[in-house]
């Protein structure tokens, strides 16, 4: 199993566009893994949870084949984890595509509202369709793969969406965009057991664990899966989904999460298992 991070920032991304604080500063002047897109992941080659606007760039950045895609599961319909012109592009005539290149978009119902609206003559034309998520659900993919959508604590606006990725073998949970989670998600996160876990690190050294996490909430994080047996020593535990507002760059958060330990992703960042 294998899983890219194709993008770690937030909305905004990292620089922000008009932005000199030293975080964004930093970036500029240092690049590599100070420079973040926003958060996005590729499964093997042809599963993407979220597609976001920089869809583009990760393609260029690692030479990626987007043919391949069959599924993509989205976590909520914010900007920065759907942008639905990505998809606009797929018509017979517009990209040749091997066949059959049928993709599908997994989500809540305000995701579905908006592929409607996106493309209101028909997602058919575009080989696409659309299967609405709910809370507690498992997708089964393929043959050895599937993703159960558990509950994120990301606003009250929708029912937002984190993902546990499945295979034969391994077991991965994809959390970014949420706050601590309620105790009905924990009891299920307690089901499990993680090889690795991505966990939201949006709020940095802001005292903050609402609709995001900071530093401090990743370390509990990663102290209760230990604690309740859903991880062990060996399991990865992964800190992404940085802002510049969190006022820590690449190397000031490893220094952070380190002695946890706890790793930092960024752009280009492989979890191979």
């Amino acid at each position: 199993m294998k899983l890219k991070i194709l993008g770690s920032g937030a909305a905004q991304g990292i620089p922000a566009l008009f932005c000199c604080c030293q975080v964004c500063q930093t970036a500029r002047e240092k690049g590599g893994h100070d420079i973040r897109r926003r958060a996005a992941y590729l499964w093997d080659d042809d599963i993407m949870i979220d597609l976001g606007p920089d869809f583009f760039s990760a393609q260029i950045a690692w030479n990626l084949d987007y043919s391949k895609l069959r599924h993509v599961l989205i976590t909520h319909s914010h900007a920065d984890h759907l942008y639905p012109m990505n998809l606009y592009f797929r018509p017979p005539g517009v990209d040749t595509r091997p066949e059959p290149s049928w993709l599908t978009v997994h989500g809540n119902s305000i995701v579905g509202q908006m592929l409607n609206e996106a493309f209101p003559e028909s997602l058919e034309e575009c080989s696409l369709d659309f299967s609405e998520v709910k809370v507690g659900q498992t997708i089964k993919l393929d043959e050895q793969r599937s993703a159960t959508a558990i509950r994120a604590q990301h606003g009250p606006e929708e029912v937002c969406l984190n993902y546990i990725l499945q295979s034969s073998d391994h077991h991965v949970l994809v959390g970014n965009d949420t706050g601590w989670w309620d105790e009905e998600t924990w009891q299920v996160l307690e089901q499990h057991r993680f090889d690795a876990a991505i966990v939201d690190c949006t709020a940095g050294t802001l005292d903050y664990r609402k609709y995001h996490m900071n530093v401090e909430a990743v370390i509990d994080v990663r102290t209760r899966l230990l604690k309740c047996g859903a991880i062990d020593e060996a399991s990865r535990i992964i800190a992404n989904h940085f802002s510049h507002t969190g006022d820590l760059n690449h190397s000031q958060l490893v220094d952070k999460l380190a002695p946890a330990p706890i790793e930092v992703g960024y752009d280009g960042m492989e979890i191979e298992l």
